[in-house]
């Protein structure tokens, strides 16, 4: 191995340390240049956004609810297409009045490919009374074309939709 091309545990650690410290200057690690993300920053970009047309939910006891998807969309600037079966929702109740989201849905792309979809989240009403929700969902696809999702973290914010479940997500960059 060229030891010029690799870390060694030194400079790993001093990598690391300015990592964690959010310093965006460039820290100089052998012959290789590593840049430390600035921490404080958090950016994203729209992905798209999802309206799921929900089932009636099938209570399977008071803390276990599955919901059926009967369909939906997702529309953004990469990607568009439908929400088709089998897709659903999973919820937990938890004593403190929050719900616990489990989501599996399956996208077909307008240009026909499929694309796996799983989130978690959380659903609360704090006392301010407005409903809040939040999905973290992850992709998974064999398409070519959007093999870029299977990277793609993504942030899903509750929209509110007359007689509809809808998110708009956000790939965090």
């Amino acid at each position: 191995m060229d030891p010029d091309t690799n870390m060694t545990r030194r400079d790993f650690a001093e990598w690391s340390v300015a990592a964690a410290v959010g310093t965006t200057s460039a820290v100089a690690v052998g012959s290789q240049t590593a840049y430390a993300a600035d921490a404080a920053e958090l950016r994203s970009e729209l992905l798209f956004d999802l309206v799921f047309t929900a089932m009636a939910p099938n209570e399977i006891g008071p803390e276990r609810t599955v919901v059926g998807v009967a369909g939906g969309t997702f529309e953004g600037p990469k990607l568009k297409g439908k929400v088709i079966g089998p897709s659903g929702d999973w919820l937990v109740q938890r004593r403190d009045g929050s719900k616990l989201i489990d989501v599996r849905a399956l996208l077909e792309t307008d240009d026909g490919q499929h694309i796996y979809m799983a989130c978690r989240g959380i659903a609360y009403t704090p006392p301010s009374g407005t409903f809040r929700s939040r999905i973290v969902p992850m992709f998974e696809t064999g398409a070519a074309k959007y093999a870029w999702l299977n990277n793609v973290v993504a942030v899903g914010v509750y929209n509110p939709a007359a007689g509809k479940i809808a998110y708009r997500v956000y790939e965090i960059l």
